[in-house]
């Protein structure tokens, strides 16, 4: 069996199409990938994971920046002109997909020249959802949708909004299956579209084996971590920071690419709050065992932030950390599951700083029940939850 992922990301900015792609490659599928390179901070990442699937996949890599010019340029007058015909067609599939994602058409223009069959086209990411979809129905080929994120309330544009939702009632109902990477997030798109596909929640657990059993912190200050791909504004840090600020048992680390303009407003001078460079995920779960607790401080900010238990509220967990959560629907949700894990509190509460007094006062207890977290979660990973999608490819693919 052959299988065609697509994505409008990079490998280093789409770990979840990576972790399916590895577990393609174990179980014996032929996988062919297409996705983009930037010229940024996550070459180095793709880099890297690029090297893990040397000789094991084909790889085409599409560039997103400028070089070469006329592809981006090309790209550019198709975004800019799309948004201006949904003005006449406003229920155009294709059009609505070149307006939601600039990559959308290049992805497209690429899947044309495949000369191969597959057996699947598995599309993560809104852009890829019409390129997907159009070489599915032409060739005869099943579709596979991963909905990560909730993709209409990635904005609070409603003109941005209204296109997304058009554009994802157009697809799912297409689609021979749709996993989602968390249960609220399939609920809502439930809400949007009827859609008689196959569906799964697929959690974006990760390997068990990239955890280490938690190490006892030396210190007697209470060690606190969060990481992101950037550390910047409207993450949450502007409502925690004030509360780490000055208190000498108590260190922040944050792990990300710092932006300058944050640093200066809310890091420098503070002795306490230590800023460390982007790890590979395999270096970053490692260290994660250092830590006592991890701060999964979503801010709420779109309905796709309220709905996502994201990937370092994952990690945290299977970490063993304690984790302190902001009262997003889906992050109170996997706590009221997983009660004995952590702690969800509002991050505009007047009573914020009390209750956060409280945590670091419950430093010792945190720490003694730190290993048995971590083994209570052992069974919680990747290995495990990726047989959803194993029964998926197998089980349609054998009935189609």
């Amino acid at each position: 069996m052959h299988l065609l992922f697509i994505t409008t990301h990079n490998l280093g900015t789409n770990p979840r199409i990576v972790k399916e792609v590895q577990l393609a490659v174990n179980e014996g599928y032929e996988v062919t990938l297409i996705c983009f390179t930037f010229n940024n901070w996550s070459r180095m990442n793709h880099e890297e994971i690029k090297k893990t699937l040397k000789n094991k996949i084909t790889l085409i890599e599409i560039p997103g920046n400028r070089k070469p010019f006329l592809p981006w340029l090309m790209s550019t007058v198709v975004f800019e002109g799309a948004r201006l015909l949904l003005n006449i067609l406003p229920d155009n599939s294709a059009l609505l997909s070149w307006a939601c994602n600039k990559r959308s058409w290049l992805l497209n223009e690429h899947l044309k020249r495949l000369n191969k069959k597959y057996d699947w086209v598995i599309a993560h990411n809104i852009g890829a959802f019409y390129p997907a979809l159009n070489l599915a129905q032409k060739n005869g080929t099943r579709l596979g949708i991963d909905l990560e994120d909730y993709h209409p309330g990635e904005t609070t544009i409603p003109k941005e909004i209204r296109r997304s939702e058009k554009l994802i009632k157009h697809i799912l109902p297409n689609a021979d299956y749709v996993t989602a990477a968390s249960p609220l997030i399939l609920e809502e798109y439930k809400k949007l579209v009827s859609f008689d596909s196959a569906t799964e929640v697929v959690m974006n657990y990760f390997h068990k084996d990239e955890f280490v059993p938690p190490s006892m912190a030396e210190s007697d200050s209470f060690q606190l971590v969060w990481f992101s791909q950037n550390i910047s504004f409207r993450r949450g840090l502007e409502q925690i920071i004030p509360l780490v600020d000055g208190r000498k048992n108590v260190e922040l680390h944050l792990y990300g690419n710092c932006k300058e303009e944050f640093y200066n407003q809310w890091i420098a001078g503070r002795d306490n709050i230590f800023v460390h460079n982007a790890l590979s995920q395999l270096d970053l779960h490692k260290e994660l065992s250092l830590y006592d607790a991890g701060l999964a401080i979503e801010p709420g900010r779109d309905r796709n932030n309220e709905l996502a238990v994201s990937n370092k509220m994952l990690a945290y967990y299977q970490a063993g950390l304690y984790i302190i959560a902001s009262d997003t629907p889906a992050q109170r949700d996997f706590l009221k599951t997983n009660q004995h894990s952590g702690i969800v509190l509002s991050l505009y509460d007047s009573g914020l700083e009390s209750r956060f007094e409280k945590i670091l006062e419950s430093l010792h207890s945190i720490r003694s029940t730190k290993q048995a977290r971590y083994y209570y979660a052992w069974s919680m990973n990747w290995e495990s939850e990726s047989e959803k999608l194993l029964k998926l490819w197998e089980g349609l693919g054998a009935t189609r």
